[in-house]
């Protein structure tokens, strides 16, 4: 046997990969057709993740924001620098529909490692809803696995990587607290016994979407007023984590709160409305194992009603998403509140999510 020509394949094979997981996605979709060996290792999973691993810690690696509203679904590119570089891409995101004929409402929940998680319902039969996984980079889709509790009812969702058991993990909370898990290697969902007693979650068009961070999903609970709710995909245990110091949660009319992740940490916001002027405080949590890191990132005062943190640029600024005097979802910037993006899309936004392109299958994880 030729030990040296072994070494030098296996050499040429790592350099290849090295190179590769260091190309866009687009590229890598066309170099599936170079040959059967590229094809293969392309779409191995080891060579997924480790694409998907550079590009979320290169930071001028390009973020992708999706724009969600009726149909269809608009995708732009974000620049890493300013907002004031980015324009509305012409590239317009068509679902492969799980369903036929297309459905009536869709909602988007999440954006985690380049896959969407989103529901669909039909219509007139509005009772019947499904839950899918979508690559908007790939166009591949997935879906999942039906719930015992039903998915037409008010609900929140969130999707995260397990590193534990190396799988992905969707928890489910509806408005009555009951909690279902669902890791994609086993398939079907699981009931959550394990919670803490009195525990009614905080479910709003600004609170569809668990923050997921450091392995855990967090969310608010109306039982609560100085914290609020962790809960570990590893290990399942519920926990409290401490508000900033002054913070209290008050659910009333006239206050909004919510709790969001923006890289890799933890965010608490809080809109205040008095005679028709929004007052939006956003903190941080710097390292999440000291409760004590928590630090206010900034005030921002106006007629717009803010909600929720998308993304930050290298500038220091971040993007917002919020309702206008036309309860028209827009995003702004936080220190150019007369600044509306986008511009150019005359249908009405629901929301948006910033994510990283990815070439993960949602085929292959379920």
């Amino acid at each position: 046997m030729d030990v040296d020509g072994t070494k030098e394949v296996h050499l040429q094979d790592e350099i290849i990969m090295h190179i590769l997981s260091r190309l866009p996605v687009l590229s890598l979709l066309r170099f599936k057709c170079v040959s059967k060996c590229w094809m293969t290792l392309i779409s191995e999973p080891y060579f997924t993740l480790k694409h998907l691993n550079h590009a979320k810690n290169n930071q001028n690696s390009q973020k992708n924001l999706v724009l969600h509203g009726e149909f269809p679904l608009h995708c732009s590119s974000l620049s890493s620098a300013s907002l004031f570089s980015v324009q509305l891409a012409e590239d317009v995101r068509k679902l492969d529909w799980p369903s036929n004929p297309r459905p009536w409402r869709f909602r988007m929940y999440c954006c985690y490692d380049g896959l969407a998680l989103i529901k669909l319902r039909d219509y007139p039969q509005y009772t019947r809803a499904i839950l899918f996984l979508w690559n908007p980079s790939t166009r591949e889709s997935t879906v999942l696995p039906r719930t015992e509790f039903s998915l037409t009812k008010d609900y929140s969702c969130g999707l995260g990587y397990d590193s534990t058991s190396d799988d992905y993990k969707i928890l489910k909370i509806d408005d009555a607290a009951r909690c279902e898990i669902l890791a994609l290697k086993i398939g079907s969902w699981r009931k959550i016994d394990k919670r803490p007693a009195g525990v009614f979650p905080v479910l709003s068009d600004t609170e569809d979407s668990l923050a997921f961070v450091h392995g855990t999903f967090h969310w608010l609970d109306s039982s609560l007023e100085k914290t609020f709710i962790s809960f570990s995909i590893s290990n399942e245990v519920h926990g409290e984590i401490p508000l900033p110091e002054g913070m209290s949660l008050v659910f009333n009319m006239n206050r909004i709160n919510g709790v969001s992740a923006l890289e890799g940490m933890l965010c608490v916001y809080s809109t205040h409305i008095r005679r028709g002027i929004h007052t939006f405080k956003l903190w941080i949590l710097k390292d999440y194992d000291v409760k004590e890191s928590w630090n206010q990132l900034f005030t921002i005062q106006g007629t717009d009603l803010y909600s929720i943190l998308k993304y930050k640029f290298s500038d220091g600024e971040v993007l917002l998403r919020c309702r206008d005097l036309e309860c028209r979802s827009v995003f702004k910037i936080s220190k150019e509140s007369s600044r509306l993006w986008p511009q150019s899309v005359s249908e009405p936004i629901q929301d948006g999510f910033v994510y990283t392109k990815s070439m993960i299958s949602p085929k292959l994880l379920a």
